[in-house]
C-alpha cells in the first residue's frame, strides 16, 4: 500500500489529496514525523477547507500518541476548529484531551458548542452528549447531571463501548432523585391512555401520577386524597390529575408549602399533622363521596399510623400509591401496611416500586371494585422489585 501511494505521489507531488492519503497511510503505520510533514503540505497545497480540517486532525491524533506534546495538540484541534466550527471531530477530541487532564469546564464547552450545531451522524451525537453529562456531573455534582447521564443510559441508543462507560459511571453516581416523564417518551410508554399526548411533561417524582392516569385511562373530573402534598408541583401526584380536571383534599404539615399550594392550585389544601386527623370527620364535612379515585400517603415513617387511620369501612379508594421506604427502614412497615389493605379488599398491583433496581420505597395497590379488570390484567406487576423505568417503558431496541 504505501509503495503504491509513493508511486502515485511522485507522478503528481502536489496534488493535496494524494499527500493526504499517504499521511493517512503513514500515520496508520505510526511513522508520526512523516506523517505530520505530509498532513501540513497537504493542508498548505489545498483550499478545501474540510480537507485542511481533516490535515489538522490528523496533526492532532499524531502528537497526541506522543503524550508530551499537549500545546501542540490543542492548538491543532484550535486551527481544525477555525477552519470548520460546526463540525464535531475537533470538539470531540478536545473534550477527550480536557477529560485527561480533568479540565471539565472546557470540555464541556466544547461538547456544548458542538451540540449548538446540527450533528448528522448519531454516534457524534452520543458522543458529545455523553461530555456534556460528564463535564456537567463533575462541574456541579448537582441532579442535572445525573439527569444527563441517566438519559444516555435509558433514553439513546449507545455503542458498545459508550454504554460501558454509561454503565460505570452511573453504577459510582448513581440515578437522579427524579425519573420525570416527558413527551418525547411518548412512543415507548408501555400504558397509553385517552389524551396522553396533550402531556409534556409530568409532576411526580417517579410516574406516580402517569400511573393512576393509566389505571383510569386518562379520566377527567376524578377525586383524591392526598395526604403528604408537599410542594403544589414539584414532585407532586396530584398536579397534573388537577390538569385533567380532578378535584380532591390536600393535606401537609408544611404551613408555607399549604400558602404556596392555595396560591399556585385550585383544589383543597389543609395544614395539619397527618397522624392527627379523624378522617372520617374531615372527610364528612368536605361532603366526600364514599368513592374516592386516588389514595395517596406519602408521610416517610408515619405512612403506617396514617393508614391506619384511614375509615376504609366507610369509603373505598380505587388507586392508593403508599410510602412504605422497606430499601432503608425493612419490611416490618410494609408488610403490616399490606396486610391492611389486603383485609379490606385491595389488590398489590405493583410491589416495591424502586427509583433504581435495588431501592424499593412504594406499594401501588388497587381495589378490583374501582378499576376495570382489562387494566388489572395490562398493569399488573409479576416482579418483586419494580424500578420505575422499566415498569412503565418498553427497551429501546423494541422501537
Amino acid at each position: 500500500m504505501i509503495q503504491q501511494l509513493l508511486e502515485t505521489h511522485v507522478l503528481d507531488p502536489k496534488n493535496p489529496n494524494k499527500l493526504f492519503d499517504l499521511a493517512v497511510e503513514y500515520d496508520r503505520l505510526e511513522q508520526g514525523a512523516m506523517a505530520v510533514s505530509l498532513y501540513l503540505k497537504s493542508a498548505d497545497l489545498s483550499s478545501d477547507k474540510e480537507l485542511q480540517y481533516q490535515c489538522m486532525i490528523g496533526i492532532a491524533l499524531c502528537y497526541d500518541r506522543q503524550r508530551d506534546r499537549g500545546f501542540t495538540v490543542e492548538g491543532a484541534l484550535f486551527d481544525a476548529i477555525a477552519l470548520c466550527p460546526n463540525k464535531p471531530d475537533a470538539h470531540y477530541y478536545l473534550c477527550k484531551y480536557y477529560e485527561s487532564r480533568g479540565n471539565w469546564k472546557h470540555c464541556l464547552m466544547h461538547a456544548n458548542t458542538a451540540l449548538a450545531f446540527h450533528i448528522p451522524e448519531e454516534h457524534d451525537l452520543n458522543n458529545m452528549l455523553f461530555y456534556q453529562a460528564l463535564s456537567k456531573w463533575y462541574i456541579t455534582g448537582q441532579q442535572v447531571g445525573k439527569h444527563l447521564i441517566f438519559d444516555l443510559k435509558f433514553r439513546r441508543q449507545l455503542n458498545d463501548e459508550l454504554t460501558e462507560r454509561v454503565n460505570r459511571i452511573t453504577s459510582q453516581i448513581g440515578y437522579p432523585d427524579t425519573i420525570p416523564y416527558s413527551i418525547n417518551d411518548l412512543e415507548r410508554f408501555k400504558f397509553p391512555f385517552e389524551s396522553i399526548e396533550m402531556v409534556q411533561n409530568n409532576y411526580s417524582k417517579h410516574f406516580q401520577d402517569m400511573f393512576v392516569l393509566a389505571l383510569y385511562d386518562g379520566k377527567k373530573n376524578g377525586t383524591w386524597l392526598e395526604i403528604g402534598s408537599g410542594d403544589p408541583f414539584i414532585h407532586n401526584n396530584t398536579a397534573l390529575l388537577e390538569q385533567f380536571g380532578w378535584k380532591g383534599i390536600s393535606i401537609d404539615n408544611s404551613e408555607a408549602l399549604c400558602y404556596k399550594f392555595r396560591e399556585e392550585r385550585y383544589s383543597t389544601v389543609i395544614n395539619v399533622d397527618a397522624t392527627d386527623i379523624a378522617y372520617n370527620d374531615l372527610l364528612e364535612k368536605h361532603s366526600v363521596d364514599p368513592i374516592i379515585d386516588y389514595l395517596q400517603i406519602d408521610c416517610d415513617e408515619a405512612s403506617l399510623d396514617i393508614l391506619k387511620k384511614i375509615p376504609f369501612d366507610r369509603y373505598k379508594f380505587g388507586a392508593v400509591t403508599l410510602e412504605h421506604d422497606s430499601y432503608r427502614l425493612g419490611t416490618y412497615r410494609r408488610d403490616e401496611m399490606r396486610t391492611i389493605l389486603k383485609e379490606h379488599g385491595y389488590k398489590l398491583l405493583v410491589p416495591n416500586v424502586s427509583f433504581t433496581e435495588s431501592h424499593p420505597y412504594e406499594d401501588w395497590f388497587i381495589h378490583p371494585d374501582l378499576i376495570k379488570a382489562i387494566k388489572v390484567d395490562e398493569m399488573k406487576s409479576d416482579k418483586e422489585n419494580n424500578f420505575i423505568w422499566d415498569y412503565f417503558m418498553r427497551p429501546i431496541e423494541e422501537e
